[in-house]
């Protein structure tokens, strides 16, 4: 596939983007416009927001039928899932994932100075029970979000209590899951409620996963099984005058969570997180007022994040001696931002950002024929710290009824200190990025956007240190930020019927951190790569009548290291999904979908390496899929799916294990009263 061709699927959609906007449609159908809130950090219309954005609301999370959270994201545009086990779940965006995708959690930050090299399993630590919406935005955010928005963000928005109609009320719901193809069995208790002017809702959630059974001739995969608990607690008390205080404890415990590519595939007996646990606990305060006043809205949180991963590792070569390794990293973060209108046409969004990482870290080896332990140099250093703050500026400009334009500005400081033996790290450095986006209205349906973009990711904690055993990986703690400078323009549509956009994007990088040989058998993170990533993203939702309705979408993604000419790592190849509906009533629906993708054969020197993607690339697929959901009872909601009906052997591009064979997926709600 040549990187100048626009795949034949591409001209597909956009074709039937044009002739659906062409369907006569009803007058008195008039949907809620779609909201977003990430892209700009208050409330727009998707369509008038010129970023590109991606939005699962509140019924599509709940009609997922997903056991995990990334799982509530396959097939959504823009976005793919790689699992390196099934204990994970790493997102790609436009070409990056891991530590370069920003995962947010009610806008607090998930991403530490931690997070690993390539793709990780920190999204599935969110229970997917907690999810009421998730807004992706595809492309540097850097300006309203700091470091490792490189690539894009992702904020999962959990659920609070928004009936406040009688002085007391309460709810419960008791959910139940299972899946056939992992033999999973999923639970949840919840209850809901408010007294007069406080809000509650809390739950304890848990998960048990057996081995998955891949589709064709894979068969069970081991191992792979893994169990989960979870608790969760929110309140949200209303404040007179448009004010409303939130507090919100999130526990998620996962145990002995396989990293399986490293057993099947790798040199180990055994590889699990044990423990796997996240923590997080915020008081936020936002207000809203009168859009004369000088401040007309305020947010102001105060956030702990306690993330603590456990390596538990056992060779092939030294079968007898397991080594045990904690890293516990406990964040402090606190964030303001306030909005104010200048006039009827300029609203200014500027705030103040502040997180702080502390270190935590043990290792061990244990001789398991004698029970003998004897203490290890951890790799990453006990007692370090690592500090970030931004301040930032977004100005929204109405210059005409047809042209808007959004522009904004960060600056960015960070600090890190720790040490391990004689490499000693002492970081103080800062980051000034900038973005301007604009939108223009060509017809009453017709929307042009295009944006110009820098982004950053100040290299962390795991960069200096790496998985770092003084033999095969030696420290490097000279490394700078690496950065990005984007460009895209795009159209967007929008009618009562009809909803599409299309973006080209043509993203350039600087200093990116890789592995470097720097002897035989030895490697160190540098400062190396200059790369370009340029792509095409279209999707598109349609509805034919009140009871049919249709959507679709499509990524194309090309990447080169501009120094060597060759691809870059892990660029997932073309995919998409579409998905047809019939819901002939308000109690029941009925969808066929399909998520594939094409055949990644263009592979760097590290795809090739990677025993991961198999010889000659990742073969491409098509999977047919059937959902249903119905109101079988007062009260009760039953949600049934068939994936996968032909049992296709896949995996997306790099992941370490197989996607469920033929399927059967289940999941029954029960509301209390």
């Amino acid at each position: 596939m040549k990187p100048h061709h626009t795949p034949y699927p591409l001209n597909a959609l956009f074709l039937a983007l044009t002739v659906f906007s062409c369907q006569p449609y009803a007058a008195d159908i008039e949907p809620t416009p779609e909201m977003v809130v990430t892209a700009t950090r208050v409330e727009r219309e998707v369509f008038n927001t010129p970023q590109a954005v991606t939005v699962l609301d509140d019924l599509a999370v709940e009609q997922a039928n997903a056991g995990t959270t990334p799982d509530i994201l396959s097939g959504a545009e823009g976005v793919l899932i790689q699992k390196t086990n099934s204990g994970g779940g790493s997102p790609f965006i436009r070409g990056l994932t891991g530590k370069q995708v920003l995962i947010l959690v009610d806008g607090v930050r998930v991403n530490n100075s931690y997070y690993r090299f390539g793709p990780h399993q920190y999204l599935n630590t969110i229970d997917p029970n907690l999810v009421e919406r998730i807004e992706v935005v595809r492309g540097p955010t850097s300006v309203l979000y700091g470091s490792d928005a490189l690539a894009g963000v992702i904020n999962v928005i959990t659920r609070k209590r928004a009936d406040f109609s009688g002085a007391r009320g309460a709810d419960g719901l008791a959910v139940l899951h299972g899946a056939s193809a992992d033999a999973s069995l999923a639970g949840r208790l919840q209850v809901e409620g408010n007294f007069n002017q406080l809000g509650y809702i809390g739950g304890i959630s848990g998960k048990r996963f057996n081995s998955l059974e891949g589709g064709g001739e894979v068969g069970e995969q081991r191992p792979t099984a893994y169990d989960e608990l979870g608790g969760d607690l929110k309140l949200n008390y209303r404040l007179g005058g448009g004010g409303e205080l939130i507090f919100s404890q999130q526990y998620n415990r996962q145990f002995d969570v396989p990293k399986t590519s490293e057993v099947t595939l790798g040199d180990k007996l055994k590889f699990n997180y044990e423990p796997q646990l996240r923590a997080l606990s915020y008081l936020e305060y936002q207000s809203r007022h009168d859009e004369a006043a000088t401040i007309s809205g305020m947010k102001l949180n105060i956030s702990f994040n306690r993330q603590k991963e456990g390596e538990e590792i056992v060779k092939v070569s030294t079968p007898t001696v397991e080594t045990r390794e904690i890293t516990e990293v406990k964040t402090l973060g606190a964030t303001t931002q306030f909005t104010s209108k200048l006039g009827r046409a300029q609203r200014l969004t500027y705030g103040f950002d502040y997180y702080r990482d502390r270190y935590n870290t043990s290792k061990s080896s244990i001789d398991l024929t004698t029970g003998a332990t004897t203490s290890v140099m951890p790799g990453t250093p006990d007692g370090a710290k690592y500090e970030s703050w931004g301040l930032y500026l977004q100005d929204e400009v109405r210059f005409s009824d047809r042209l808007e334009a959004i522009l904004g500005a960060r600056y960015a400081h960070f600090e890190a200190d720790g040490a391990i033996g004689v490499n000693q790290l002492s970081l103080s450095d800062g980051e000034l990025t900038s973005s301007i986006n604009g939108l223009y209205r060509l017809a009453p349906h017709w929307n042009l956007v295009a944006g110009l973009a820098q982004g950053y990711r100040a290299p962390n904690m795991e960069d200096f240190f790496g998985r770092v055993d003084f033999v095969t990986e030696i420290p490097n703690t000279q490394l700078t930020p690496e950065h990005s400078l984007n460009k895209e323009i795009g159209i967007k549509y929008y009618s009562p019927r009809t909803s599409g956009d299309f973006y080209l994007f043509h993203t350039t990088y600087d200093d990116l951190i890789d592995r470097v040989t720097v002897t035989p058998g030895v490697t160190q993170r540098q400062n190396i790569q200059r790369a370009l990533i340029k792509g095409a993203e279209v999707g598109v939702k349609h509805s034919f009548s009140d009871r049919w309705s249709a959507t679709g979408n499509l990524t194309y993604t090309w990447g080169q290291d501009r120094d060597t000419q060759q691809p870059l790592r892990r660029i997932p190849p073309l995919n998409g999904s579409l998905h047809l509906r019939y819901a002939p009533d308000d109690h029941s629906w009925y969808e066929v979908y399909s998520l594939f993708a094409d055949r990644q054969h263009r592979l760097s020197s590290g795809d090739l390496s990677d025993p991961r993607i198999p010889i000659g690339g990742t073969p491409g697929y098509g999977t047919l899929n059937l959902k249903a959901g119905f109101k079988p009872a007062q009260r009760q909601d039953l949600l049934v799916s068939l994936e996968n009906l032909t049992d296709v052997q896949y995996k997306s591009h790099g992941s370490g294990v197989y996607a469920p064979g033929l399927n059967l997926a289940v999941t029954w709600r029960l509301a209390l009263q």
